[in-house]
């Protein structure tokens, strides 16, 4: 009777003590990060600085703040010392299923130290090589020993854990509470990454964005802009205008190329640096609508971005299906075709485009001029790359060319796992190929039409190097302003908000493909 009120006695001591190191090592966590940035070296600057021929500006501790650490990586220290704290409350409790997870996240805490132990020792040896300076143990030693009194903290608690969790603590972990932290434990590496490559930058992308920050803008200090760029990016608005008229009451004057000839706007407008962008005439008046901004070059960007991501998806869903459907069938030199048809996809898009370029030659000397000429389909020779009103649709017929066999290997692959017995089914009952078509193919196919929509307009959407080679700063889209504003122009900011919009119209792009085409359920 004695043994076993010491050995409870003895548990309770070891659980009540395990729930005081848990709450240290979440409090911890957050002063020691927060402690961390205090001594961050731009942080100083910033804390000390002092007018300077480097440094003329004050530079924003908030803005430092933010491109060196963000919001994710604050917020991802906090919860994991707010995790601890709230364990290790918990763990008075005595119930085995907290102290899983506490192991769980132990265990995860020691693996991040020793990569963060790894990645000091590396940067300390590659810039003793770089300087070619000696290595500095010292200072190496400073940098990596609070991080090995953490690791021999944390990897100590959770070896403990993992031989007496079985003997000290009591109750019972349900199923869904052992799978749930097994797929935790398999997401948080993917989650890391995540953040590493994804999450990370499109934060300090957006940090940038709300700065006047230069690219490779030497010593200047970038200063808070807010929503400026933004601002300046998105203003529009949409006026009334008449045509020009030579003869008071009569025709509208017109250009070369028949199209009309529009009044301008307002000249205060012009003075506030609106620019016309796009007239859409009134149908029956002699009136247009005048849709002007404050960036006109990147809202014709967006509008040639949209036209061309609509109309050329559209076109490669249809080719794409009837060239899935095509291989699909039965036929001799089936495997033949379908290699054949992946050519153009493999054919990289800067060589594709430098070889349409070729064939497009504005001279009888393009294949396409020459095919045509002798065909009669035209009277002199079409300017396919530098006349503005064919250069979207010469854009979209080589984009078509290159990416429906991708869009076809896609689908082909959904139409694969469509069972045979389900046409066999229909045709027994009458239904001709039409209603089979529509009854059957469709509707199974639409998880692969959706996955197939998404990658084909993300790709759309950021379209650069095909506008790049064919046309230079003829005709842009987001993606190839983007590119002059930031290397051409050196607007590091603005630059950085072109990005942020690009990846907003991804988003509402993909976000509407999987609620309109219903792939989740």
């Amino acid at each position: 009777m004695g043994t076993a009120s010491s050995d409870t006695t003895s548990q309770r001591s070891q659980i009540q003590l395990l729930s005081v190191l848990m709450i240290v090592i979440g409090a911890l966590t957050i002063i020691g990060f927060f402690l961390a940035v205090q001594q961050d070296e731009t942080i100083q600057f910033a804390l000390n600085w002092t007018p300077s021929e480097e440094a003329p500006e004050q530079p924003s501790l908030v803005l430092i703040y933010l491109e060196e650490f963000g919001i994710i990586v604050t917020a991802l220290v906090i919860f994991v010392g707010v995790f601890f704290i709230r364990n290790g409350i918990r763990l008075r409790e005595g119930h085995i299923r907290t102290a899983n997870w506490t192991s769980l996240a132990l265990f995860w805490v020691s693996v991040g130290v020793i990569s963060l132990f790894a990645l000091n020792t590396y940067n300390a040896i590659r810039n003793a090589q770089l300087d070619d300076i000696p290595f500095d143990a010292g200072a190496w030693g400073a940098s990596v020993i609070p991080l090995l009194v953490i690791l021999f903290v944390t990897g100590g608690v959770w070896l403990w854990l993992r031989g007496h969790i079985e003997t000290v603590f009591t109750g019972e972990e349900n199923l869904l509470g052992s799978e749930t932290r097994l797929a935790w434990n398999l997401l948080i590496p993917t989650l890391t990454i995540f953040i590493l490559v994804a999450a990370r930058p499109l934060e300090q992308t957006f940090v940038r964005s709300l700065t006047d920050k230069r690219f490779a803008g030497g010593t200047q200090v970038p200063q808070f802009v807010g929503l400026d760029n933004y601002a300046q990016l998105l203003t529009f608005r949409v006026d009334t205008v008449t045509c020009r008229q030579s003869i008071d009451d009569g025709p509208c004057d017109t250009r070369d190329n028949g199209s009309v000839r529009w009044e301008s706007i307002d000249r205060e407008l012009l003075q506030e640096g609106f620019r016309t962008v796009r007239n859409v005439p009134i149908v029956g008046t002699n009136r247009s609508w005048a849709i002007s901004g404050t960036d006109d070059d990147f809202l014709e960007a967006i509008s040639t971005t949209i036209v061309f991501t609509v109309i050329s998806v559209a076109l490669e869903l249809l080719i794409g299906l009837f060239m899935a459907m095509v291989v699909n069938s039965k036929f001799v030199g089936r495997g033949a075709m379908r290699a054949v048809m992946l050519i153009p996809w493999a054919i990289p898009t800067v060589i594709s485009a430098r070889l349409w370029e070729l064939m497009l030659k504005d001279t009888s000397a393009g294949i396409f001029n020459k095919i045509l000429l002798d065909l009669n389909m035209i009277a002199s020779p079409q300017a396919w790359l530098s006349d503005p009103t064919l250069q979207i649709p010469t854009a979209i017929l080589v984009d078509v060319w290159k990416t429906a066999p991708f869009m076809a290997l896609l689908l082909l692959a959904g139409l694969q796992t469509i069972p045979k017995d389900l046409y066999e089914a229909a045709s027994v009952d009458g239904a001709s190929p039409v209603r089979r078509f529509f009854s059957i193919t469709l509707p199974l196919l639409r998880p692969a039409i959706a996955i197939a929509l998404i990658f084909r307009t993300l790709d759309a959407l950021r379209v650069f190097d095909l506008f790049n080679v064919l046309f230079g700063r003829q005709q842009l889209s987001m993606a190839t302003y983007n590119y002059e504003t930031l290397v051409s122009n050196q607007l590091d900011g603005y630059a950085s908000a072109i990005s942020v919009i690009i990846f907003i119209f991804i988003s509402i792009f993909a976000f509407a493909y999987v609620r309109v085409l219903k792939v989740e359920s």
